[in-house]
């Protein structure tokens, strides 16, 4: 009697959790481009594996933004650290965690009270095993970003500076469900649906199942 009410317990709070999970993240916004460096990602301006260092100036640093995205690509890509600084000053900071999977990354930063022009970003790039391709735009050597010992590089490297949506998640889930669905055979909004009632389905099934034994 003990075990099945521990195991009972057990459930319920993790029921309890998965649920507070959710109503925390529909409830949040996602982050939506505040301001680009105006450099569009089409030159590839260095290939690495790991262990790189790039800043460019110039750069106007939003006010109230939470995250600095770099065209960055790599197929298992590593820890990078992003750091703004204005006249010596470090205004921002942030870092993301190595297993990132795409032809960007997004890096979270403390958010800054007021716009600040002229400021110099730089990135750093973790170990890793796989190559990571910066891209940007091939520019004049006057204006390119620097390697960590101070080589020009081709161009600039783009950036976006990100910020929370005026709308939460669940304000906008029908647009996230009609993206969900594209790029399958068949298309269609009512694939997230079918894949969200599948997954409560299943929680609802095993659940009943642990209830069942503990009778």
């Amino acid at each position: 009697m003990e075990r099945s009410r521990y195991l009972l317990c057990a459930l319920v709070t993790g029921l309890t959790l998965v649920v507070i999970a959710v109503v925390v993240t529909l409830s949040g916004s996602p982050l939506i481009v505040a301001q680009t460096n105006g450099i569009r990602s089409e030159n590839l301006l260095g290939e690495a594996s790991g262990n790189l260092e790039a800043c460019q100036a110039g750069e106007t640093l939003p006010a109230g933004i939470t995250g600095i995205r770099l065209s960055l690509d790599s197929i298992a890509g590593p820890r990078v650290s992003v750091s703004v600084r204005s006249a010596g000053h470090l205004l921002t900071s942030g870092v993301a965690e190595s297993g990132w999977t795409s032809s960007a990354v997004t890096v979270p930063v403390r958010s800054v009270g007021r716009a600040v022009p002229h400021a110099r970003i730089c990135f750093r790039l973790g170990a890793s095993v796989e190559d990571v391709g910066v891209y940007g735009a091939i520019t004049h050597a006057s204006v390119s970003a620097r390697g960590g010992k101070g080589e020009v590089l081709p161009g600039r490297f783009t950036v976006e500076y990100m910020k929370p949506g005026m709308k939460a998640w669940l304000a906008s889930w029908k647009t996230v469900a009609r993206h969900l669905g594209l790029g399958h055979a068949p298309s269609g909004t009512w694939i997230a649906v079918l894949i969200a009632a599948l997954m409560g389905a299943i929680s609802i099934a095993a659940s009943w199942l642990v209830l069942k034994e503990l009778r």
